[in-house]
């Protein structure tokens, strides 16, 4: 019998073509394979609202209904959801919400695509965001009316979505994302995560920068430990796959001792690689920073590759939300360099990955 499976083995590794020579960040997939993720894990998609024309495509409309149904057909179960509140310095504290300047992100679009994601079978979580003018990060907040101002606006502003993600069936809620210049402020951060749990009945997460993971000092007033991570992982495009795996490995790992440490699992509540060459280089680089990137699909097939392939085994991982899916799968927002794998060879390693166990 071993004979004959031997046989088997050599005549169908005869009959296989030859592997196409390795180019730069061009090398052969077949080592790094991708299996479906534990059936636990949540699959997730960070789904953006589409902003051109007014939103007519975006939150609510009939576009995304659609869009919806097909992240279904990808295996996709969760959506995570993205309100805005708006600053317009890193020194202003008072949190000037969706209504107040015209952003079509409404409670009424909303609390309707809760509903559409919810009907379409998916599960919710809501992930409000502050966005500071001029695309300053928010991770460098310096309210200059100091602490105690910005939280008692962020208090009121976070109470307000988590009586609607709560009167619309969410199911997780992100308190905070990437707000490190605040973390100092531990006590202010477990009296919101209380006064939050008074109206929402759901679980509740952190979004933590990938390199501040701990410096939160709160992990265990919440439900689960969130990480939008963005390492790098690699040093330059050609970095071999296997090499790419090992530095993977090694973020992972931290993550692991913070787990246990916690006892509490990881959400990744952001993962994503553009569609450009050395895509593995620089994750968290945006579209606009680099215009002259040069567009290639296969790159970003191959940092979800290991990634997905790296976090199957980590029995820690409560959920993945890759960024980003928009609402509209013709979006303008990004172009072929952007983030989203609508459309990509990416997609089909989501698929993949997110396939029942």
């Amino acid at each position: 019998m071993l004979r004959v499976v031997i046989a088997v083995f050599v005549f169908a590794m005869a009959c296989d073509p030859p592997a196409p020579p390795a180019s730069p960040d061009k090398r052969p997939l077949a080592p790094v394979a991708v299996t479906p993720l534990p059936a636990e894990v949540m699959r997730g998609v960070c789904y953006a609202h589409a902003y051109q024309d007014g939103g007519a495509r975006g939150y609510g409309s009939d576009v995304s209904r659609a869009t919806l149904d097909d992240l279904a057909a990808h295996h996709v179960g969760w959506v995570s959801l993205t309100p805005f509140g708006f600053l317009p310095s890193l020194t202003d504290h008072a949190i000037r919400w969706a209504g107040s300047v015209g952003a079509s992100e409404t409670d009424e679009r909303l609390g309707a695509e809760m509903d559409a994601a919810r009907a379409a079978g998916l599960d919710v979580m809501l992930k409000p965001h502050l966005w500071i003018r001029g695309g300053a990060w928010r991770a460098e907040l310096d309210p200059a009316a100091g602490w105690e101002a910005f939280f008692a606006s962020y208090g009121a502003w976070m109470r307000h979505y988590a009586e609607l993600a709560e009167a619309h069936g969410a199911r997780w809620l992100v308190i905070g994302t990437e707000l490190r210049s605040s973390l100092g402020q531990g006590d202010r951060w477990r009296a919101l995560i209380a006064e939050v749990r008074t109206v929402f009945g759901g679980e509740l997460v952190y979004a933590a920068n990938w390199d501040t993971i701990d410096g939160v000092s709160f992990w265990s007033d919440l439900d689960a430990i969130g990480v939008q991570f963005y390492p790098p992982l690699a040093s330059q495009p050609e970095t071999p796959a296997s090499a790419m795996a090992a530095r993977l490995d090694e973020r992972l790992d931290a993550l692991a001792a913070l787990a246990e440490r916690t006892e509490r699992p990881v959400i990744f509540t952001e993962v994503g690689y553009r569609s450009v060459l050395g895509a593995g280089v620089r994750p968290h680089e945006w579209t606009e920073h680099t215009p002259n990137a040069v567009v290639d699909p296969e790159a970003q097939e191959r940092c979800y590759r290991v990634f997905f392939a790296g976090i199957r085994e980590r029995p820690w991982v409560r959920g993945v939300f890759v960024w980003k899916w928009f609402t509209d799968p013709d979006s303008r927002e990004e172009g072929p360099s952007g983030f989203s794998p609508a459309g990509k060879p990416a997609a089909e390693i989501l698929r993949a990955a997110y396939a029942p166990e």
